[in-house]
């Protein structure tokens, strides 16, 4: 096989918190004043791309509230369903009213289901396969009684409580044609527990006011494209191609808990990796380069449909470890070659700035 090179690049984390909070406050319409001691509800959520949870799509949200102390909680809204209405208010039904002398503690959470019956104030287990679900989160906690201010209301900033994958692959070498056949994640885990944070999540993100996991378990392959023929085949060009968005996959970026990395014997045992099947072509003559006679027998996948090999990408790079919530992870492969013959190889990773992580693999 001539060499591959590989490039990964993954939008991930510095310092273990996500480095932005840009958001869109939705409040009451103009007009709505009411100045009595209501409880009212506004949400926003965290920037995020196509296809996540966002202020604009989030249409409806659950509460949890609770009076007393940390010590001795009491329930004071249990599992009330706030909905938007077409004129941009957040209603909820029956009406609850501040309670005097007393502050009240919110938890919120969408979509309704994924707390199950469990509360805020316990772990929450939750299974994340197959990776099509984003769940969000929020907490205001200590507020009291709005009597005399005009309009106001509880608002919740909302933050994802998962991580957010992609694979995206590409070729940039004319001479070379790639068609792939199949694209998968190995050995991930996809049961833990979330604990919800005890301060608010509307200042700048902090290691105490951003939900947490535990308990991760359960690894399973995450597929991103499957081929059930040669029509389903992707051929690679220079424009990276998501590999989520055809095939027999579930389509789309992957929803996971944030976990530990592990790669630590090339691809065997419980290591975490990206696994592709593909065949790699002479675009001239159409002469089949790779899988070959020299291939060695860990890169063959054996009764394979196309006569496809087998490549391995760790998860983890020498720039992070761990995948942490709220942060979308983008892993671009490039394939290509050189005039001669050898071995995969891989190179040094670099670093970018807003969220993004660049790793590259020579």
């Amino acid at each position: 096989m001539s060499k591959i090179q590989l490039l990964a690049i993954a939008v991930a984390t510095l310092g273990g918190l996500p480095l932005f909070s840009c958001t869109d406050t939705e409040e009451d319409t103009p007009g709505s004043t009411i100045d009595d001691n209501t409880i009212r509800f506004a949400a926003n959520t965290e920037y995020s791309r196509a296809g996540d949870i966002t202020t604009n799509t989030l249409r409806s949200f659950n509460v949890y509230a609770y009076t007393g102390t940390d010590e001795a909680p009491v329930l004071f809204m249990d599992n009330v369903e706030v909905t938007k209405t077409g004129t941009n208010t957040w209603t909820y039904s029956p009406v609850k009213y501040w309670p005097a002398s007393q502050a009240v503690d919110f938890y919120a959470f969408a979509p309704s289901k994924w707390l199950g019956t469990a509360t805020p104030l316990q772990p929450v287990a939750y299974d994340a396969y197959p990776g099509t679900e984003d769940i969000i989160y929020a907490v205001s906690p200590d507020l009291r009684g709005n009597t005399g201010m005009a309009n106001a209301q509880v608002v919740f900033n909302f933050r994802h409580a998962l991580s957010k994958v992609t694979i995206k692959m590409s070729s940039s070498n004319a001479d070379l044609q790639v068609k792939v056949s199949n694209v998968a994640m190995a050995n991930i885990m996809t049961k833990g527990n979330f604990h919800f944070p005890t301060e608010s999540t509307s200042g700048s993100p902090t290691a105490s006011n951003i939900g947490t996991w535990t308990d991760q378990n359960t690894p399973v392959p995450y597929i991103y494209h499957m081929s059930q023929d040669a029509n389903d085949l992707i051929t690679l060009t220079t424009t990276a191609t998501d590999m989520g968005s055809t095939g027999l996959g579930l389509g789309g970026a992957k929803y996971t808990l944030p976990q530990q990395l592990t790669y630590r014997s090339n691809g065997s045992g419980n290591d975490m990796y990206i696994t592709v099947m593909c065949s790699v072509y002479d675009a001239k003559t159409g002469d089949k380069l790779w899988p070959n006679a020299n291939t060695p027998a860990e890169n063959i996948v054996e009764g394979s449909t196309f006569g496809d090999g087998l490549l391995k990408f760790p998860l983890s790079t020498s720039s992070f470890s761990e995948w942490h919530p709220g942060y979308h992870y983008v892993y671009n492969l490039v394939i290509n070659s050189n005039e001669e013959m050898g071995a995969i190889e891989f190179g040094n990773p670099t670093v970018d700035t807003y969220v993004d992580v660049s790793t590259t693999y020579e």
